[in-house]
């Protein structure tokens, strides 16, 4: 999906953009990319009382749990 990233989110590194029917779209990585169009990849959708919530990351960054631990 494209997403325009509008602002941070609560989390570090995060970006949050909006559907046109005002679905969040919190985007994993996407800090950087503030004031821009991502092509992110969804990883999760959560239904809360107010609506839904969609997680993505970055399309091509891979997972940070996919990572695993860094090596020192």
């Amino acid at each position: 999906m494209n997403v325009f990233v509008m602002k941070d989110g609560k989390e570090k590194e995060q970006g949050v953009g909006y559907l046109d029917d005002g679905t969040m779209i919190v985007i994993e990585d996407g800090r950087d990319f503030i004031g821009k169009k991502v092509d992110a990849v969804v990883q999760s959708i959560l239904q809360t009382s107010q609506g839904r919530i969609i997680f993505t990351r970055v399309k091509g960054k891979a997972a940070t749990a996919a990572q695993g631990p860094k090596q020192p």
